[in-house]
């Protein structure tokens, strides 16, 4: 059912942006972000025109919103369906180190990062040698986030759940960059989003406004001085938008950061006659309502030292186990870019930098969810492959037979189906194989003579479609 605009909303707008009220009851764009890492070609008669300001290739609208669940690509994290408004995030990232603001390898906190768009885009833009923590304080959400990070694969994110609060008293100054997509009033959802547009009021506006201050504060001191905030909200109005990263300039202590050639349609956000930040509004791009704001952080003694605790470093794996944990990586993935630590039970693959991270993390008692690649479980001297090492884009191909399936047969996989039909024991080698779909990994099936299980995840298997 269609809920009406709000009054004092549309009076709001309506003289300020003409045309933003009519675009707010067309049908809203549907939008992709593909996966550098992984094989895909999206079907000629979906690819519409390319998203402006993502790097080409990297995105694009779509003619019409398909049903993804019965796509097996996308379980195997082939691409993500984002807002394209949102994708801005990473445009500004690739500026911002262009520009040498940040460094090539940055550590970057997303703070507010369920269900994972900005996340995996922020991953793939920093490399290998950079990383990613995504927080999501909310521990339903953020279990969400750690899955569209595996699937993702890139090996290079850490899934904290924790109180912004924790990372500026834990972290201090530990960041290059902080992303906050702050919660909001959420007016840039009104398109498709008729619960936003019942729950919407003026007091609630002002009431998000100053929830963004507090988690803005909070979380101010795990930045670096020099680092960079950006700062955005799927949002229209002054009060969440220019006034609260202007807030951030003035009070916290920063310098907000004009862009240059930014893709047309995005239009300037001005408070008192100063730019400050960037709108999208449906009416002029194809896109839900968004805006964004670069701040850099002014020199500052952090108010929080750490405190002093035992520290929980994981544990190297040596000599012959390493050899032969290093044999499930990739010849072009080398295993000296990874430290491979075992905590009790798991054994994981970190770059460098990933490693320093997760170990600080760990010894700041944070509640971390996931990070780096999780290899799986070493027992008796064989690895006992996690799900997420079959989607992991760095896991060699060659360690174990691939099984390649029909579109049919891989969505009765992703079921966690066995019918006969569909996956006969002898489309299987003996032992362990990697199941994939237009060379796409989706996860793993072990042949045992003539039966095989189906490791596909219980708690990801599709439901219904």
């Amino acid at each position: 059912m269609q809920t009406a605009l709000p009054a004092a909303f549309v009076e709001q707008v309506g003289t300020t942006h003409p045309g933003l009220v009519e675009s707010l009851e067309t049908e809203s764009p549907v939008s992709v972000r593909f996966n550098p890492t992984k094989p895909y070609r999206l079907p000629a008669s979906l690819a519409g025109s390319p998203v402006p300001w993502c790097e080409a290739g990297e995105a694009c609208y779509l003619t019409e919103r398909p049903v993804f669940t019965t796509d097996p690509a996308f379980h195997g994290g082939a691409y993500y369906v984002q807002e394209a408004g949102s994708m801005f995030v990473g445009w500004l990232l690739r500026r911002l180190m262009a520009q040498g603001e940040v460094p090539a390898t940055p550590r970057v906190l997303d703070l507010c990062a369920a269900p994972g768009g900005k996340t995996t885009h922020l991953a793939s833009i920093v490399g290998t040698e950079g990383i990613v923590v995504a927080n999501e304080v909310i521990r339903t959400r953020a279990k969400t986030l750690a899955e569209n990070v595996q699937k993702w694969g890139t090996g290079n994110v850490a899934v904290t759940s924790n109180d912004p609060t924790a990372f500026g008293q834990g972290l201090p100054e530990f960041f290059d960059v902080v992303v906050v997509d702050a919660p909001c009033s959420g007016e840039g959802m009104f398109r498709k989003d008729m619960g936003a547009r019942a729950e919407w009021s003026p007091e609630n506006v002002q009431l998000c406004a100053a929830r963004q201050r507090r988690i803005l504060s909070d979380v101010w001191e795990a930045l670096r001085p020099g680092g960079i905030l950006i700062y955005s909200t799927c949002t229209f109005n002054a009060q969440e938008d220019e006034e609260n990263a202007a807030w951030i300039a003035e009070e916290l202590g920063g310098e907000l950061l004009p862009m240059e050639d930014v893709p047309a349609g995005i239009e300037v956000g001005t408070l008192h006659g100063n730019s400050v930040g960037w709108h999208f509004f449906p009416h002029r791009v194809q896109s839900e309502g968004f805006y964004a704001a670069v701040i850099r952080k002014n020199g500052s003694a952090p108010r929080h030292t750490p405190k002093a605790r035992p520290s929980r470093a994981l544990t190297p794996v040596r000599g012959q186990g390493e050899g032969r944990l290093a044999q499930w990586l990739a010849p072009n993935d080398p295993v000296e870019h990874y430290r491979l630590a075992s905590d009790e039970k798991t054994v994981y693959g970190f770059s460098s930098p990933m490693l320093e991270t997760v170990t600080a993390l760990l010894n700041g008692r944070f509640i971390l969810l996931y990070s780096g690649v999780q290899l799986g479980e070493w027992i008796r001297e064989s690895l006992k492959a996690s799900h997420s090492l079959a989607l992991y884009a760095g896991v060699n191909r060659s360690a174990v037979p691939t099984a390649e399936l029909t579109e049919a047969a891989a969505l009765e996989y992703l079921r966690k189906g066995s019918s006969a039909a569909l996956l006969p024991p002898d489309l299987f080698a003996e032992g362990l194989n990697l199941v994939t779909f237009q060379a796409i990994a989706l996860g793993w099936v072990k042949r045992i003579g003539g039966r095989y299980n189906n490791l596909y995840p219980s708690s990801w298997r599709i439901l219904h479609y």
